[in-house]
């Protein structure tokens, strides 16, 4: 964890001087979200995992959890997808092609914009999505992951 936080912040540092995009990227956090009215205080890793692979999950009200995405190519869901899913964008692609021909299950929607993932969140009874740290406002339920909220050391999302 250490040598990572090195690494992070000697990226951010010398990035400037060598003409990377990087220098201008914040780091990203991302957050699962609910809506605001679910009981749901924290998920872990693994049920996110199975949620976002349209495998059956459901929350301790026994109401099926059902995964909504950013859009393919958005920061966020690259980072998503990356540290849930263990794959890249191509990966996942491949993935869903697959589970297509095999008649598995369908990929989770994908949601346009911030504000249609928030409504959609709160309107969908079993709804999990994602935010960036910087779109998380008050009109949905974060969720620890892991017993562990952005600000801790022991967060996976970043």
């Amino acid at each position: 964890m250490l040598r990572r936080s090195f690494l992070q912040a000697s990226a951010a540092l010398f990035a400037p001087a060598l003409g990377s995009p990087l220098a201008l990227a914040a780091p990203v956090v991302v957050v699962p979200i609910v809506a605001g009215s679910s009981a749901m205080r924290d998920i872990s890793l693994g049920t996110l995992r199975r949620v976002f692979r349209s495998e059956p999950v459901t929350d301790p009200d026994g109401v099926r959890l059902v995964g909504f995405n950013h859009p393919s190519g958005s920061r966020a869901r690259e980072l998503f997808d990356r540290i849930v899913l263990g794959m890249d964008p191509d990966q996942v692609a491949r993935y869903w092609v697959d589970q297509r021909i095999r008649g598995g299950a369908r990929p989770p929607r994908t949601v346009a914009s911030v504000p249609l993932l928030r409504e959609v969140i709160n309107r969908y009874p079993g709804a999990v999505g994602y935010l960036t740290l910087a779109d998380l406002d008050g009109s949905v339920r974060a969720l620890s992951v892991n017993g562990a909220g952005p600000d801790s050391p022991q967060y996976p999302l970043r």
